[in-house]
């Protein structure tokens, strides 16, 4: 199917893709998305039908949403509002689909990605195939180490908030003249969500939660990248709605700025004044993706930031908390996801000494469960070695790999 898709650009690079909808509903496509929602789990939307329910009749609702899709009677639900806590007293609003629904973004997504991918520029890694946050965070030492030492710290006012529908549908245009799938697209925009049970409109905006929306970001800010790559003299990282400019003097990043607020006033966005900012990298550090970067000594030198060590040390408390009714090994398997889930994320910076305190760390607090009780002496009372090889205890410093950055 994706074959296709590739040979019918190759052949026809100028024309738009006419004929989308059936590979989006074909069976195969359908279980494929099925499956991929239902590793990724999740809990229920608004009609309170859960993975395990959907998964009872599985087959037989798939044929529902194919039928549905097929003659064009499709209607989503409104999402339901959840509120996930951001720190500094701030929530993020996360809007949660039903299982359905999906399942037919994703299957959707499965297609046109596959179309928009081929146009896509380098400079974007948020949210797409074979691209992560570590490879942007390496592309800007990269920068960096090439002389491209003045930053633009760009942050966009509330993106997912104020994405327009139109100039979104018309981007998406742009590629597909299937009439039925840019519908499809445009009612999950216009789906609304239910806020404490209370629907409300969508007008603007694309909700964060919905299995779509990543890609949509992702096309939506494909213009942006168009536009910010003709600048000369500069080079763009983007990962999602998060993005820094690099440029060599501070004449070329101040000269910057006025085009790249006026190419967001077009997309009827805007950056955050407070937080957006110019960062010479030889003089002070600046964050992108949870990671801290900043020139010393002629190197570059990326850390995790210090709110999210903290958060790290914060879920390791909660985990290793020695109260709590769990067997030592049920804990122990808590305590190796968070520990493998967090290193193998920031092991890409210059971490082994950090690695090795926590690490220190980490397995005073797991001496001290297993005895229940706070002790001068539990450093010592448990080996390493007994812990890596009896208790199968994880290890950050094991998770690096030579010459990682």
């Amino acid at each position: 199917m994706f074959e296709y898709l590739r040979k019918f650009r190759e052949h026809f690079p100028n024309r738009k893709f006419f004929q989308v909808i059936d590979k989006v509903y074909e069976m195969r496509n359908l279980n494929d998305a099925w499956k991929k929602v239902k590793s990724n789990r999740g809990c229920a939307g608004i009609d309170k039908q859960s993975i395990a329910d959907f998964q009872k009749q599985s087959e037989m609702y798939l044929k529902e949403i194919q039928r549905a899709v097929k003659n064009g009677m499709y209607e989503p639900m409104p999402t339901l509002r959840r509120l996930i806590p951001k720190g500094d007293n701030k929530f993020r609003p996360l809007g949660i689909p039903t299982v359905k629904d999906r399942i037919l973004q994703q299957a959707t997504k499965n297609v046109i990605e596959q179309i928009f991918e081929m146009k896509f520029l380098d400079c974007s890694y948020g949210y797409r195939p074979n691209k992560s946050a570590q490879q942007a965070v390496k592309q800007i030492k990269n920068y960096i180490d090439q002389g491209y030492i003045w930053v633009i710290d760009a942050d966009v006012e509330k993106f997912f908030d104020s994405v327009d529908h139109k100039l979104l549908m018309c981007f998406v245009a742009e590629e597909i003249s299937d009439g039925k799938v840019l519908r499809l697209v445009e009612s999950w925009l216009k789906a609304g969500v239910m806020n404490k049970g209370k629907q409300e409109e969508t007008p603007v905006g694309t909700p964060q939660g919905g299995v779509i929306s990543p890609l949509l970001a992702n096309i939506y800010l494909h213009e942006m990248d168009k536009q910010v790559a003709n600048i000369d003299s500069i080079q763009l990282v983007r990962y999602a709605d998060d993005f820094v400019i690099l440029c060599k003097t501070k004449e070329e990043a101040e000269r910057t700025m006025k085009p790249v607020k006026e190419i967001l006033t077009g997309l009827k966005l805007r950056l955050n004044k407070t937080k957006t900012k110019i960062v010479n990298v030889n003089r002070e550090s600046f964050e992108f993706l949870g990671f801290k970067l900043k020139r010393a000594c002629g190197k570059v030198f990326v850390t995790p930031r210090k709110k999210t060590i903290d958060k790290f040390k914060q879920a390791i408390r909660r985990v290793t908390w020695r109260k709590q009714p769990v067997k030592l090994d049920e804990m122990i398997g808590r305590l190796n996801s968070v520990i493998r889930g967090w290193g193998n994320y920031f092991k890409i910076g210059n971490v082994k000494t950090m690695f090795c305190r926590l690490d220190q760390w980490i397995r005073t607090r797991v001496r001290t469960f297993i005895e229940k009780k706070k002790s001068e002496y539990a450093k010592v009372r448990i080996p390493n070695y007994v812990l890596k090889s009896e208790y199968k205890l994880a290890s950050l410093i094991t998770l690096i790999k030579p010459h990682s950055l």
